[in-house]
């Protein structure tokens, strides 16, 4: 009975449900098409232009080969935390890098023999994280109108990571011990426009992506899912504002700004907005599972990620006190809006300068 579910009952449901989905997006056209537009405009306001300075340089990191020098380096420190050295340095890069950098990384020393499938998919729960593009560049200039807020929340997103990475990664024996032989550090053409063409693919996936969740995110309100969410807020004291907040950056973490306007005093705002970025978001996760090739586990990523987003929480509030800013998110919390007023040019010239790389093949 069992196959015949899977083989005949549940494509039947799934195409069903495709077509029912494609019907309810031509009869929601208008709430679709503004959603899109609002997003559209987060994407060549903010997201671009904060993300593409920091993911072009890191790309060059490791298309340069300054990464695989890095790990050579890293012996003596790798030792101390009992972590094998070229897992340490994806480990690093990832927490500069961007949230599925660490994934694609350890499937490549998967596909070599150097790693385990079973260790990666452990790894790629750990090796995660938005970086100074996400953290500082988007939520501590562009949202908290602070450097040091996001300098902070990245600090405490690698911290919280560390502690996991220990905690889970104690398997040397899935890597191979063989030396690896010292890296050329080179710093040429063909080096600086394939890093440029992978940023510019990067981020055209992640607007993709934050379209795709605005779609999925007003489908959940449609079917209720959102009201139900709400509902059960409401029972524990917390206002529909925030319950939507929220729903919407655990969706995709790129909706973080809805936060903003719930009257949360600075502190458990900052704590909470770095527990998010942590956390990664739904879309994220997604992603991550996709590069992964299917080799990643969808429930200990969330469950990690979990972790880890409360572990960054708890770190960042500890350490709130340092930083030297309003007591009342309401202060700065005008710069997050996104007005007719502000000018998308800086992204459109960083797609026009790049499109050429966009369509390079590698």
């Amino acid at each position: 009975m069992y196959p015949r579910i899977r083989n005949q009952i549940l494509p039947a449901a799934l195409t069903a449900a495709l077509l029912c989905l494609l019907a309810w997006l031509a009869g929601q056209s208008a709430a679709v098409t503004q959603m899109l537009q609002a997003r559209t405009v987060l994407c060549l306001q903010t997201l671009i232009p904060s993300l593409f300075g920091c993911m072009a340089l890191c790309d060059l990191l490791t298309a340069s080969g300054a990464a695989a020098w890095l790990g050579t380096k890293l012996r003596h420190p790798a030792k101390l935390l009992r972590i094998p050295p070229e897992v340490l340095c994806i480990f690093l890069v990832s927490q500069i890098a961007g949230y599925p950098v660490g994934t694609v990384l350890l499937r490549r020393m998967t596909e070599q023999g150097r790693l385990s499938g079973a260790a990666a998919a452990k790894l790629s729960c750990v090796c995660f994280g938005g970086g100074p593009a996400f953290l500082v560049g988007l939520a501590g200039v562009q949202l908290f109108g602070s450097a040091a807020a996001g300098w902070l929340m990245l600090g405490a997103c690698v911290l919280a990571n560390c502690i996991l990475l220990v905690l889970t990664c104690r398997s040397q024996d899935s890597v191979s011990n063989e030396e690896s032989a010292a890296a050329a550090v080179r710093l040429n053409a063909e080096c600086i426009t394939s890093a440029v063409s992978r940023t510019m693919r990067s981020l055209a996936g992640i607007c993709g992506m934050v379209l795709l969740f605005g779609i999925l995110t007003l489908l959940c309100d449609f079917l209720g899912i959102i009201a139900l969410s709400v509902r059960l807020g409401g029972a524990a004291g917390i206002s529909e504002q925030t319950v939507r907040a929220f729903f919407a950056a655990f969706m995709d973490v790129t909706a973080l700004q809805g936060l903003f306007f719930c009257g949360l005093p600075f502190r458990p705002l900052l704590a909470i907005s770095a527990g998010m970025l942590s956390f990664g978001g739904i879309c994220v996760h997604w992603q991550c599972l996709a590069l992964g090739s299917g080799t990643v586990s969808a429930r200990r990523l969330l469950c990690i990620r979990l972790s880890a987003a409360l572990l960054t929480a708890l770190i960042t509030y500890a350490a709130a006190g340092a930083i030297t800013l309003p007591e009342a998110a309401e202060v700065f919390a005008h710069s997050t809006k996104l007005t007719e007023n502000g000018s998308v040019l800086p992204a459109l010239m960083i797609f026009l300068t790049g499109f050429p790389f966009l369509i390079k093949k590698d």
